[in-house]
């Protein structure tokens, strides 16, 4: 089986009231090295990787995740075999030809250790401010015209991600994005060295391409983070996307009707997929050596939950947690192993705020009581 860590580093720790903690450059500092640590240290002890969400202008210093990329390239130069990724990269609001240079570096520059995930952005205030000049704002999952309209530029961004990484020379001319630009273009070695038709017959660059395309063929493998959408559900599973879920038992009773529509989706794409090619859950992590010290997380964990998450403008559900001992993780992970046949998991794992006793702890906790078991 196969675990991946969704971590989330904050600037500030439980209990401080420290105005405008993500501008103190000490406390970035200190982060770095707090996640370097822990992921250094989460690779030996059998982790298969990480990933991280994609925030900006987070100045109160909650999930300060800006650039999950430059992370990656971080985190990959201190581990040796760790995957690297995000869950995920907002697809709406940028540029997804930068997007799709700058995870084709990231691949090359870890040696194909990189994977990508993408989201249509769940926080207004940067999703709006980036995606401004394509009046995008962020995703509600309300049909409106602005959700809508986020939701057209996420087809549209992937497909053209998508052609950038696979195609050697490729258009695109859509509602947001025209690639390459009307651009009059005359240059010795594109007469040269690329195909007649680089350049049409008015002398406008008809076709373009990055560089590079991706290390692995024909691309990193690409995740999105899943709540209820089956919309979304279908679109990623017809792209051969896998979906992580960290949604609770309670909701679970969708998951059959997901799972359902998802491989029909991609068996609609020609894609012989099955349950573990589209699915991967999730929890938040909180367990501990002792029950004193789980509740304590869990308490910490949830007061956080309900102040900064569930609450506006995101009113997210806490979801799956494992606060258990070992014997009643390893027991919660093989069940939903063995209902839903999969075989990855990813633990969302707070890194830099709860303090290092409870955070490693957590992690050597899972590591000996669920991976030694599985995997030997």
């Amino acid at each position: 089986m196969r675990f991946k860590i969704l971590a989330i580093p904050f600037m500030r720790q439980y209990g401080e009231n420290v105005a405008l903690a993500g501008r103190d450059p000490q406390r970035f500092q200190i982060m770095m090295e707090k996640l370097k640590d822990q992921m250094v240290y989460a690779e030996k002890l059998g982790y298969e990787g990480f990933c991280l969400t994609e925030h900006h202008m987070q100045c109160e210093g909650i999930e300060a995740t800006t650039n999950p990329l430059m992370w990656n390239l971080y985190i990959a130069q201190h581990t040796k075999n760790f995957l690297v990724g995000q869950l995920g990269m907002n697809l709406t609001a940028k540029s997804p030809i930068e997007v799709a240079e700058d995870i084709a570096m990231l691949d090359h520059m870890t040696g194909g250790r990189a994977f990508a995930g993408f989201s249509r952005g769940n926080t207004a205030r940067w999703t709006a401010t980036l995606g401004q000049h394509l009046d995008i704002t962020s995703a509600e999952s309300d049909g409106s015209e602005a959700d809508q309209r986020n939701r057209r530029a996420l087809y549209e961004n992937w497909a053209l991600v998508k052609k950038l990484w696979t195609e050697d020379l490729t258009s695109h001319d859509g509602e947001f994005w025209k690639f390459p630009a009307n651009v009059p273009w005359e240059f010795n070695p594109t007469k040269d060295w690329s195909p007649a038709d680089t350049v049409d017959s008015r002398g406008i660059l008809a076709k373009g391409a990055i560089t590079p395309r991706p290390l692995q063929q024909p691309y990193p493998k690409v995740y999105a983070p899943f709540s209820y959408s089956m919309q979304t559900a279908r679109f990623w599973a017809g792209e051969g996307a896998k979906m992580v879920s960290f949604v609770t038992a309670d909701k679970e009773e969708f998951m059959p009707v997901i799972l359902d529509n998802c491989l029909e989706a991609a068996q609609e794409k020609g894609l012989n997929a099955t349950n573990n090619d589209i699915l991967a859950l999730g929890a938040h992590l909180l367990t501990g050596k002792t029950e004193a010290s789980r509740k304590r997380y869990k308490d910490m964990f949830t007061e956080t939950f309900n102040y900064a998450y569930n609450a506006p403008p995101y009113h997210v559900p806490m979801g799956r947690v494992w606060n258990g001992g070992q014997q009643e993780t390893l027991d919660q992970v093989m069940h939903l192993a063995e209902k839903y046949q999969i075989d990855e998991f990813f633990v969302w794992h707070h890194c830099n705020f709860f303090g290092d006793d409870l955070e490693m702890e957590a992690l050597e906790e899972f590591a000996e009581g669920v991976i030694k078991k599985v995997n030997g």
